[in-house]
């Protein structure tokens, strides 16, 4: 019977040709280009280009020289890695390409800076070099993995999982508009790179189907709002106002020097003198940034009773604050709040509470902008008598607000100066703010800018400390870091000065404007928990009990006499977990800080390793299972090559090695070999027979293989793996030798 259907004309295109790899590489600058809103100029998208043609081109190059795959591919990677190291090693590799560990470092500078500027700044970025060495370093992973794909797996079309990953990363950054003309270049070259994929050429279908793909992606890309809400920045907006990103402090020198202020939001309180408002706490110190403690809302905390603050014994006096706060132009992923914080009431349930940095609120989903809500607070306010008492605490071990790893011995010293008449740890940090106010310190937001020290890290800190001219994360940062080695731990808070009185009686509130942006240093003592300080000159002020008491830690009232009992082990800090002892913060035995970073390196080490193990595992499995469906789809006249090549390669994944070179009688006598060991030896045999034949009349006497061609491969592949040991069969299905392995399938045969 003829089947009246016309048939499409079939491409074949030679293994080792130049076109898939070209257009492969063209879908991938042109989903690149996707990226341009997000930073400023084309020199980076310049400089991807080339890693990745260097990658994809060089791999080429060896594959055109008759190389296997596999080699061409590590060769390839080693090209586009050189090329990456000349961009940013920085003069610290060997011949500008061979990287030292000197260039592993400056990477992991790199990154942080990169890091720093993604948190912090809006798009489009300038391309400094974190942020080029970010991208670079990112593309040259995505051009290795299509390389991978692509000629080693031999699906160039499941490159495109790359592409759509690309296209899809400006739809999630806030104010940034998917570049509709990229993602239209980036559809129409896909379905070039499907058509060479699938051997085809493309029919009037598929071109309708094209163009309906462009116009559903332009569609899609510029109108669904996704770049309006983001983790890092809140809720979208046009770009007025003030937004801070997840580490608030990075960027907060350029928010003060933003020129005309901002409002930022508007409070009633029931304290008269205003509250100070805080977004977050930075705990960890890596001495070059502070940062706020990893740590997701806990869904078990409930905003309408938040979690006690830690170290405030039952004892200390309190005040009770009411405080009603309408934000307007913040966008920030944290609440501002008065502290510490009792109750929230007037927020949604995308709003949790996160306990590792201090009693935060923050969303991941949504942001402040435009929020309304109740906060209920209670400060301490202690007597002179219960903090007197609490000089008697042994206060809770608190290796993580003790880190102080390379701090200048400058610094050091000067905090053992300025403390060295103090009787006790309370007096000692009275006298640091005492220090810093009423010093020869100046306020000045420029100076550090003009000297080149503006940051919050230690060589920030020892400078300014020489200078003595910065603005509050200088005064904060200096305060935190030497308050930590005379034993004090300490953190830093970001938030806003109580801000300005305006109206009268009942129309009385507070205006808070973006010049209000402040951090100021906490402190812990057990039984008045973390007790803030306000260092810097010319701002805020200090709370009325942080004077010095003139005590010795010893002559501390006795429990009869104490206002404040001794806290039980309830009363312990939430942040703290299973601390090590300390009493000098300057020594490194003395500190958990290395073991706590020991350990996250460890759990990094133990992610990588098994992202490793599954990419290991999965992918070559993945792969020839993809290979197997796409011969299984073949239509006449190749029916019974593609069901003759699924058998060879099933065998030489067992094991089975016919010489090369060898006909398809040679081949298939290598695996009836291997057939005769297991049960059903002879109907696999026959099998064998039967799809040998099916080949050579489809090959040379021209008529088709039949659907029975692929009915007798599937007998021979069951019977190749009942004659196999189970170590035989594992291999194959982990570690499929087909895929790097030339295939003799097509040995003797013409197409």
């Amino acid at each position: 019977m003829t089947d009246a259907s016309p048939r499409r004309p079939v491409v074949r295109v030679p293994a080792g040709t130049w076109q898939p790899t070209l257009v492969a590489w063209l879908v991938f600058v042109a989903a690149l280009a996707s990226l341009q809103p997000l930073f400023v100029g084309a020199g980076w998208w310049l400089a991807a280009t080339s890693v990745s043609a260097a990658v994809l081109g060089v791999s080429l190059a060896a594959r055109r020289l008759r190389a296997p795959s596999w080699v061409a591919w590590i060769v390839g990677a080693v090209a586009g890695s050189a090329l990456t190291c000349a961009f940013v090693s920085g003069g610290t590799a060997v011949l500008g390409v061979i990287p030292t560990s000197a260039t592993l470092q400056r990477v992991r500078d790199l990154a942080d800076q990169a890091e720093a500027a993604i948190v912090a700044e809006s798009a489009p970025l300038d391309v400094s070099d974190g942020v080029l060495a970010t991208v670079l370093v990112s593309v040259l992973a995505a051009s290795i993995i299509i390389d991978l794909v692509s000629s080693v797996g031999q699906l160039p079309a499941f490159s495109g999982i790359v592409a759509v990953v690309v296209l899809a990363v400006p739809a999630f950054v806030p104010g940034v508009t998917t570049s509709w003309p990229a993602v239209a270049v980036t559809v129409l070259l896909f379905l070039v790179l499907l058509a060479l994929a699938t051997g085809r050429r493309p029919t009037v279908g598929g071109l309708v189907g094209g163009v309906a793909a462009v116009a559903v992606a332009g569609v899609l890309t510029a109108t669904v709002p996704l770049g309006g809400v983001t983790p890092l920045s809140g809720s979208g907006g046009s770009g007025l106002g003030l937004a801070t990103g997840v580490n608030p402090i990075v960027d907060l020198g350029d928010d003060l020097r933003r020129g005309a202020p901002v409002t930022v939001l508007t409070y009633r309180s029931s304290d008269a003198d205003g509250d100070y408002l805080k977004l977050v706490d930075l705990v960890d110190f890596s001495g070059r940034s502070w940062s706020p403690a990893e740590g997701d809302p806990d869904p078990e905390a409930s905003l309408e009773s938040l979690p006690a603050a830690p170290g405030i014994a039952d004892g200390t006096d309190r005040r009770e604050v009411t405080t009603e706060i309408d934000v307007g132009s913040l966008r920030s992923p944290y609440l501002p709040l008065p502290v510490p914080a009792t109750s929230v009431e007037g927020v949604d349930d995308e709003w949790g509470v996160v306990v590792e940095s201090g009693v935060t609120v923050r969303s991941t989903s949504t942001g402040t902008q435009g929020l309304e809500y109740t906060v209920e607070s209670s400060p301490v306010d202690p007597s002179r008598e219960q903090v007197v008492a609490s000089l008697a605490d042994e206060g809770a071990a608190m290796a993580e607000y003790l880190s102080t790893d390379g701090v200048p011995q400058s610094v050091v010293d000067l905090a053992a100066e300025v403390t060295a008449d103090t009787p006790n740890a309370f007096d000692a940090a009275v006298a640091l703010q005492s220090f810093f106010r009423d010093g020869d310190f100046v306020y000045s937001e420029d100076t550090p800018v003009d000297e080149g020290y503006d940051g919050s890290g230690l060589d920030a800190v020892q400078t300014f400390l020489q200078v003595r001219s910065g603005y509050c994360v200088h005064f904060a940062s200096s305060m935190a870091v030497m308050a930590r080695t005379i034993g004090i731990p300490s953190r830093v808070a970001v938030g806003f000065l109580p801000g300005e009185s305006t109206g009268f009686g009942a129309d009385a509130e507070r205006r808070v404007s973006s010049d209000d942006l402040h951090t100021w240093p906490e402190l812990y003592f057990e039984g008045l928990g973390w007790v803030p300080f306000e260092p810097t000159v010319g701002l805020g002020r200090p709370q009325s009990y942080l004077q010095p008491t003139g005590v010795e830690p010893t002559a501390a009232p006795s429990a009869d006499d104490a206002a404040t009992p001794t806290p039980s082990a309830d009363d312990a800090p939430a942040e703290s977990a299973t601390p090590t002892p300390t009493t000098d913060a300057t020594d490194p035995s003395a500190s958990g800080s290395a073991s706590g970073q020991a350990g996250r390196g460890l759990e990094a080490t133990g992610l990588i390793v098994v992202a490793l193990l599954a990419l290991v595992l999965v992918v070559p499995s993945g792969l020839r299972a993809g290979r197997r469906r796409r011969r299984r789809s073949v239509a006449p006249p190749d029916v019974g090559l593609a069901a003759w090549r699924e058998v060879v390669d099933t065998g030489a994944d067992l094991g089975v090695a016919p010489p090369r070179g060898a006909t398809p009688t040679a081949t298939a006598r290598a695996l009836a070999e291997r057939l005769a060991r297991g049960q059903g030896a002879e109907e696999a045999r026959l099998a064998l027979d039967r799809l040998v034949s099916a080949l050579q009349t489809e090959r040379f006497g021209g008529v088709a293989a039949g659907e029975s061609a692929w009915s007798d491969a599937a007998i021979v592949v069951a019977g190749l793996r009942s004659s196999s040991t189970s170590r035989e069969r594992l291999v194959a299905r982990l570690a499929p030798r087909s895929l790097i392995a030339p295939s003799p399938a097509g040995n003797g045969l013409t197409a």
